[in-house]
């Protein structure tokens, strides 16, 4: 029992200490809001923000991100959209976040009718199915900065029982950088 006692009074005093330490750096907090476009399964676009904590090399981001066809012939249009929290880490200009998300967006579901019309190359439609899940979101973000905007890569992607996804994102960011 005495050595279960000192084994974690042990470990909490490190991991005390281990905290105090990056107290005693002074840099300040970062923070930034980015928009991008690129491409996923369909074309995409996304919203972002970040913020890192100064002393330590963690980020927290919020997003949104929308995968969607454009002008499609056959209607509806597929459409994946999402919301998510991450938590990461930075290192260098690189940074690694996961989280949660909600996920919801729309899927075709069975032939309905056709409009022959030839103006439009004619269309189809089909019945549409509308869903909405849970996903598990990760991304690795390349950003590079100057002290009030930057530019950068983003690689995202989206694991979910409707429709996953993945693709990569060119984004410009604006906030505090450095």
């Amino acid at each position: 029992m005495t050595r279960f006692i000192t084994f974690f009074s042990a470990l909490l005093l490190l991991c005390l200490l281990s905290t105090a330490s990056y107290c005693q750096d002074s840099s300040p907090n970062k923070f930034w809001l980015s928009g991008g476009l690129g491409k996923s399964e369909l074309p995409s676009g996304m919203f972002a923000f970040g913020y890192e904590l100064g002393n330590k090399p963690t980020i927290l981001i919020s997003r949104y991100t929308l995968n969607t066809e454009i002008f499609p012939d056959i209607r509806p249009a597929i459409e994946v959209s999402e919301f998510a929290l991450l938590y990461g880490y930075k290192m260098g200009k690189f940074s690694f976040a996961a989280g949660l998300s909600s996920v919801w967006g729309q899927n075709r579901g069975k032939f309905l009718w056709s409009d022959p019309d030839p103006l439009i190359y004619g269309s189809a439609q089909h019945e549409t199915i509308k869903y909405t899940t849970i996903g598990i979101p990760a991304e690795i973000r390349f950003i590079i900065p100057s002290k009030y905007v930057g530019i950068g890569l983003t690689g995202f992607g989206n694991w979910n029982a409707k429709r996953s996804f993945a693709g990569l994102n060119i984004s410009v960011y604006a906030g505090r950088m450095k």
